[in-house]
């Protein structure tokens, strides 16, 4: 698949952007890559690292920093809008527009919004995971493209933060590969 036929995905990040940049990483050793990122936003600073290996996967990609109004921006060459950590509701002349999915650290429709890792403990649950689902006008609450789960096997939030961690970061590539060829389809 040549560049020009790849899907073009818009990443938006909030935080240190732990898992856009092991999402960059796994694409910059994929020689069959399926999609191209084609614009990174933030409401904060990018890290040097993540704009570093950007370029290396796409040198025509665009950073925009400390962006406080999505509306703003000029989503020209996007096919996919990936938020992956984003911490803002995306306008809905966004996500109508535009195939939007975002990345949630829980099992929708479980635990929908913020803290779930303290929910889930509190509530005694058994799994924990991630999902990736359509964005639409409530939170959390669009149609789910991929799950993943795994056992909870300690009582400790900071222990089960770091496992969830680490099970993104051992999956949303995949996931992001599958969504793409799913969409692609559609």
């Amino acid at each position: 698949m040549d560049q020009l036929n790849k899907i073009k995905v818009c990443f938006l990040i909030s935080g240190y952007g732990t898992n856009l940049f092991k999402v960059l990483t796994n694409l910059k050793k994929d020689k069959k890559r399926k999609f191209l990122p084609s614009v990174i936003i933030s409401n904060n600073k990018v890290r040097d690292e993540i704009k570093n290996i950007a370029k290396k996967v796409n040198q025509k990609i665009k950073i925009y920093e400390d962006v406080k109004n999505l509306n703003s921006i000029n989503f020209t060459n996007t096919d996919l809008i990936f938020s992956i950590g984003y911490m803002k509701k995306i306008p809905s002349g966004i996500f109508q527009k535009y195939k939007t999915i975002n990345l949630h650290p829980s099992l929708l429709p479980n635990y929908k919004g913020l803290m779930t890792h303290k929910r889930m403990l509190i509530n005694n649950e058994n799994l924990y995971g991630f999902t990736i689902h359509l964005v639409n006008e409530s939170i959390d609450d669009g149609k789910i493209l991929f799950q993943k789960s795994k056992k909870i096997n300690n009582l400790n939030e900071e222990d089960l933060i770091k496992a969830h961690k680490k099970l993104e970061y051992e999956n949303v590539y995949k996931a992001l590969i599958e969504i793409c060829i799913v969409l692609d389809k559609l």
